[in-house]
């Protein structure tokens, strides 16, 4: 007979907790174009795990490639939302951007955003993506942003991220002094 040792089953334990107690939200998008192309290139993704929830995703290419990634939930921790979107035109700059939000039970809030600038006169392309994720006890979200250029253009990616957690209150009461 097969037992499993006591901390090999600790183990599983803290990971299926791990599963269950938290809910993400992940999108990327990418889209690229060239002039001596027909046609460019636009991808997307979109996935969420967790309760209640929703991912979906939109491309298409041709003079104008665009693409979109939105993935959004609720459960028990919180919300988790990611919105990726990305555009590359035949002519004129690739750009893409994400946002990612997760509200915990708490009340703490994170956030990131993200953004690409490529610009190129043959080939240029930008992708963006990030996630957010609402857990048990504390939530977050994470943002990329990139772009490729030919050797005549420039790319311009700026990622922020920021978590706020509420403050404890300390309630004060006023207490009457009894009359003796």
């Amino acid at each position: 007979m097969n037992r499993m040792k006591p901390a090999s089953v600790t183990v599983l334990a803290l990971l299926w907790s791990t599963a269950v107690w938290a809910s993400e939200a992940e999108t990327s998008a990418s889209a690229g174009s060239s002039r001596y192309q027909r046609d460019g290139t636009a991808t997307a993704t979109a996935r969420y795990t967790g309760d209640v929830g929703s991912a979906r995703t939109h491309s298409r290419s041709g003079k104008v490639n665009v693409a979109r990634g939105v993935a959004w939930g609720l459960d028990k921790n919180g919300l988790s939302l990611s919105v990726s979107n990305a555009v590359a035109p035949k002519r004129g700059p690739a750009v893409a951007t994400t946002f990612n939000l997760s509200i915990g039970r708490d009340g703490s809030v994170s956030h990131s955003t993200g953004l690409a600038i490529s610009t190129g006169p043959i080939h240029r392309s930008a992708s963006a993506g990030g996630s957010a994720a609402t857990k048990r006890r504390a939530g977050g979200a994470t943002a990329f942003a990139a772009g490729k250029s030919d050797r005549f253009g420039r790319v311009r990616a700026v990622t922020q991220s920021r978590q706020h957690r509420p403050q404890k209150r300390v309630e004060f009461r006023r207490y009457r002094q009894l009359r003796r």
